[in-house]
Parts: structure tokens; C-alpha cells; sequence
């Protein structure tokens, strides 16, 4: 079993050593002629024609001519659902290792075995990992050591870790067992992404996994303004999602979803940002609106997040009222500027509104209908970098912008309980 595992988990990590991803052949597509077509579907939610890289190659297939598909994204929203729903049991925990091997999620198995023997020192999953037993306990290589697990611990501040996922990988310095956790809770959001946004943004998949470095303290981050806060610095520049841990018994890193929505959002729909600056954006109120949206949607203890009712919406409108700004103008925010470079109240605000137009702007039910218009402009203004001028939010919405400010008004009223 540990040979098939390594065997499978070097198609995985072939993304994340700098290996051509259509050499990754898990994806199947039935052509309607009965031909099975192997490799990575590039562009799983085009109307038209879907794109598979295989073999150093790109073969493109009319939607008439696919009868089924056999997609890894489907593989890892089960595993990430069934993770959650078996939650109570350390046993079942353990099946899903093999039912990852077996679904040719090699990294996953990987990744949940870690995660077994870090938080309950299972002697499946480190015999699974191929871990050593030492007369004092089981022994974990690192750095070219093998190390008994207080050691190891020890030993990130040195040398960090780097766990590997499907759609995320994650570089941490301390806690291990968060850590390994917190990459669980990425692969759920990667997951809930695609699924709630894929298709009315036309989605790109994740064929290389999306880097996230998570700092042991505050003071060790390398803040990107007045105060340490997560930030995602894109393509073609570092291209990763930067966090720390805070507080004595952190749950999770600072702000995780923020982040990984925002290399999600790169990855599946922007590309590169612009390539003279690290801190210019597309559209930074649409980049921090959408990652707030998802901080907020995912929630559970650690390792078992799932989507839920957002929390705390009412301080959020509460502070997007006080913007005295027009909504013009909440459109042309530049990100540092505007989102780091300060820690004032002003900047509060403008995080509030962004995430509480975003907000609004996605609910089902609003009178007159807004949400497939706004996903037709972010489409638009991020996925074809049109910009975030407010003519094309206009043209997009068929209004004004500004005959949205008093119906928005009035739903942050409501929902800060005025």
C-alpha cells in the first residue's frame, strides 16, 4: 500500500515541483462516440468546450460530444463532505485514508494520515506514513532527522513544514496539527468555491496547488502595512497567501478563507495581476469582498469546516454605514491604500463595505434581482479584466450604481438591527 500511495502521490506533488500539470491524468471524459479521454479538465464549467491537458498536450471537446464526466473536483467535495459528516469517529477517520488512496487522491491520504497521527498519534496512520517506532515513541523524519514528536515540534521554528494538498499546499513554522487541520479546512473551501461560483463565473480548476505560508506569531509576519494583517500577494509576483498564528491555543490561522479565496480567485479566474506592481489589483473591493464573504461563510472547529449561516454580520453592517463615501468610489479603492496601508477607522469601514455590498449584491432574494448580474460583472471586470469602472457596473446591472446605494442602505439597516 505505501508503494501505490508514493507512486500516486508523485502525480499529485508533480504541480507543486514545477512538473507540467497535464501530466496529471485524473480526470476522465466519455465522448458520446463511447471513447474515454484521460487527463486534467482545464475549464470544468465552459459552456461551449472543455480543454484537457494530457500528455503535453491540449485536447479540446465540444460539450455536444461529452456524454459523462469523471472529474477529481467531485472526488474531493466527497471527501471533504464525508470528513465533516464522520467527524465523531477516529475510525472512520481512518477509512477515509484508504477511500482517498483509492479515489486516486493520493495527496489527500497523505495529508488526512498526517493528521491522524499528529492529533492521535493513530499507529495506522503512521505506519500508513511509514513512520518508525524508537523505544521512546514513534519517530518523525524531518530535515533529514528522524525525530520523536516534541522534537519535531521543535524543529519547525528551524526548518518549517511544507503539507501538501490538492488545491492548496501550506508552509508552517510551529503547530503542526492546526497546521495540518487548516490545509484541511483549504481543500473543504477550494470545494465550496467551485461548487457555489464555478459555473456562473465560468471557473478555472486548481492544476497547481496555491501556496500558503503561515507565520508562528504576529511579530514574525511580514506585514504588508501599519499592522500585521493576511495578505495574498499574486502572480507574476511571489504568487502566496501569507497568515500567522495569534493568540495562546489559535484554532486557525489568521483570517485562512480571507487568503485562500483570494489565490482561489487568481487561480480560477484572474490569472495575474499587474506585473509593474505587487500591490495593484483588478478590482480590490471585489478581491476583498469575495474573500470576506467566504471567511465568514465557512466555519466549524478545526479541520471540519462547512458552510453555515455568516456570523457577525450586524457589527459588519453596522461599520459599512458609516462609509460617507459614494459607492463610485468604493469601486476605484486601490488595495494597499486603501485596506493595509492604515489600521483607522476609515479603513475599517472600508472593509466592511466591501464585504457588505459583495454581500448584498449576491443575495438570492433581492427586489429587483441582483445576484446574476453582479456574477456577470465580476466575470467581466476579474475574469476579463475590464476593470471596475462604474460604466461597466452599470452596464452590467442595468442601472446606476447609485440608485443601489438607498436599497443597500436600507438591508444594512435591517441587518445591524435598526
Amino acid at each position: 500500500m505505501r508503494a501505490l500511495l508514493l507512486a500516486g502521490l508523485a502525480v499529485a506533488l508533480a504541480p507543486a515541483t514545477g512538473a507540467a500539470a497535464q501530466d496529471d491524468l485524473r480526470d476522465r471524459v466519455t465522448r458520446t462516440d463511447d471513447k474515454v479521454l484521460a487527463g486534467r479538465v482545464q475549464n470544468p464549467f465552459a459552456p461551449d468546450e472543455l480543454v484537457l491537458l494530457q500528455g503535453g498536450k491540449r485536447v479540446r471537446v465540444p460539450r455536444a460530444e461529452v456524454a459523462a464526466l469523471d472529474l477529481l473536483a467531485d472526488r474531493v467535495r466527497e471527501f471533504a463532505d464525508r470528513r465533516v459528516r464522520l467527524r465523531g469517529s477516529t475510525k472512520a477517520q481512518w477509512f477515509l485514508v484508504e477511500w482517498a488512496r483509492t479515489h486516486e487522491l493520493p495527496a489527500l491520504a497523505q495529508l488526512q494520515a498526517t493528521w491522524l497521527a499528529l492529533q492521535h498519534d493513530l499507529d495506522a496512520a503512521h505506519e500508513f506514513l511509514g513512520h518508525e517506532r524508537g523505544a521512546k515513541g514513534w519517530l518523525w523524519p524531518h530535515d533529514g532527522k528522524k525525530l520523536l514528536r516534541a522534537q519535531f515540534d521543535e524543529a519547525l521554528a528551524r526548518a518549517p513544514l511544507t503539507l501538501v494538498g490538492e488545491r492548496f499546499t501550506l508552509r508552517c513554522d510551529a503547530n503542526p496539527v492546526a497546521a495540518a487541520a487548516a490545509l484541511l479546512d483549504l481543500e473543504q473551501l477550494g470545494a465550496v468555491w467551485l461548487q457555489r461560483f464555478g459555473a456562473a463565473l465560468q471557473l478555472r480548476e486548481v492544476l497547481r496547488p496555491i501556496d500558503v505560508v503561515v507565520h508562528g506569531s504576529p511579530d514574525a509576519f511580514p506585514k504588508w502595512g501599519f499592522r500585521p494583517l493576511p495578505f495574498y500577494e499574486p502572480p507574476p509576483h511571489r504568487d502566496v497567501a501569507l497568515t500567522f498564528w495569534a493568540g495562546p491555543l489559535p484554532q486557525r490561522p489568521q483570517r485562512l478563507f480571507f487568503v485562500g479565496t483570494q489565490g482561489l480567485l487568481y487561480r480560477t479566474l484572474i490569472g495575474e495581476a499587474d506585473r509593474g506592481s505587487d500591490r495593484d489589483r483588478v478590482s480590490a473591493w471585489l478581491e476583498i469582498g469575495f474573500g470576506m464573504v467566504m471567511e465568514h461563510a465557512l466555519q466549524g472547529d478545526a479541520g471540519f469546516a462547512a458552510p453555515a449561516e455568516p456570523r457577525r454580520e450586524d457589527l459588519q453592517a453596522l461599520t459599512a454605514l458609516g462609509r460617507d463615501y459614494r459607492l463610485t468610489h468604493l469601486l476605484q479603492l486601490p488595495m494597499y491604500g486603501s485596506f493595509y496601508l492604515t489600521d483607522d477607522t476609515a479603513t475599517a469601514v472600508n472593509w466592511s463595505a466591501a464585504t457588505m455590498f459583495v454581500t448584498w449584491l449576491l443575495q438570492p432574494d433581492n427586489d429587483p434581482p441582483t445576484r446574476a448580474k453582479f456574477l456577470g460583472y465580476v466575470r467581466d471586470a476579474l475574469g476579463a479584466k475590464k476593470g471596475a469602472g462604474s460604466s461597466l457596473f452599470d452596464d452590467a446591472m442595468g442601472c446606476r450604481i447609485e440608485d443601489l446605494d438607498e436599497p443597500w442602505r436600507r438591508w444594512l439597516a435591517a441587518r445591524a438591527g435598526y
